[in-house]
């Protein structure tokens, strides 16, 4: 744990990047974010850096592409019967990706959407691939009605994808929708709240890569979910999963946004405390080139 805990702080002032429906977009140029985001509960802690670089060609569609890195983390662990678990550390790049990004946006509805490939760049042993490419497409829909603002958001997937709130402590493949609904609500200058429910909806046979399970081997996570003692698994309807989530947010300057929040898994009998940080590195270096 002191390895992670010097990692946290290091990846604290680097923060990393996603291409997210968060993203506020400046018009046409060059593009660069840093994210750096986590969900820590009893079972696993889970981290993702994420640096994505792109090109927007105007206010409305943009490309880019980027690769994530992971920092997983299995504490020890007692059972009933008295034995014990060690505690295990991987880490490692995921799949990397490329995108395109479209906007559109009016008095009446915000739109956004995200057309995402990823290429089987990470090591499927320790569940940072499935070994075979990904696409997702995912809508998002909202209107702010003076300081609140709800959302729905929609997508197809032949993997689970993260979110802003859920790194997940598995990789999977095949085909799912996955939902979200709710609201931000500004209460200050700078500082807003928020929640929302979700739902991960499987079609036909689903296989689970564990990151929580180095090398194909047994052990990791201690609860009975599917992704915690095994490195793979297969089957109908087990990436079934539903939620919701609670967070805090907060945006001194169009540059740096925070979020903390809690999420918890009814499926999976989680409760997660989980957070991200971005940096939008691009609006900073148009700004100092500008001066």
């Amino acid at each position: 744990m002191k390895a992670f805990s010097k990692l946290f702080g290091f990846v604290a002032l680097v923060a990393a990047c996603t291409p997210a429906f968060s993203q506020v977009n400046t018009g046409k140029g060059f593009t660069e974010y840093e994210t750096f985001q986590g969900t820590v509960n009893s079972d696993n802690r889970v981290f993702k850096i994420d640096s994505t670089a792109g090109w927007d060609f105007n206010k409305h569609f943009g490309i880019y592409g980027g690769v994530p890195l992971y920092f997983v983390n299995v504490p020890s662990s007692t059972t009933a019967t008295g034995t014990t678990t060690t505690s295990t550390s991987t880490h490692g790049m995921g799949d990397a990706y490329v995108g395109m990004a479209f906007r559109a946006g009016n008095s009446s509805l915000d739109y956004a959407g995200v057309l995402n490939v990823s290429a089987p760049t990470g090591n499927k042993s320790n569940g940072l691939s499935t070994g075979r490419a990904g696409v997702d497409f995912t809508n998002r829909v909202s209107h702010s009605f003076n300081r609140l603002t709800p959302f729905f958001t929609g997508g197809l997937s032949n993997m689970v994808p993260d979110s802003t709130l859920s790194t997940r402590p598995f990789t999977s493949l095949g085909a799912v929708t996955h939902l979200e609904e709710g609201a931000d609500y500004r209460i200050i200058k700078y500082t807003y709240v928020g929640a929302s429910a979700y739902q991960i909806v499987p079609f036909g046979n689903q296989k689970i890569f564990s990151k929580l399970v180095n090398g194909g081997g047994q052990g990791g996570g201690q609860g009975k979910n599917p992704f915690d003692n095994n490195a793979q698994t297969s089957g109908t309807g087990i990436t079934r999963e539903n939620g919701f989530n609670a967070w805090v947010g907060f945006q001194p300057t169009p540059l740096w946004q925070a979020e903390l929040g809690y999420t918890r898994s009814n499926t999976f009998n989680f409760n997660s405390l989980a957070f991200n940080l971005r940096f939008n590195v691009g609006r900073m270096l148009r700004s100092k080139k500008s001066q």
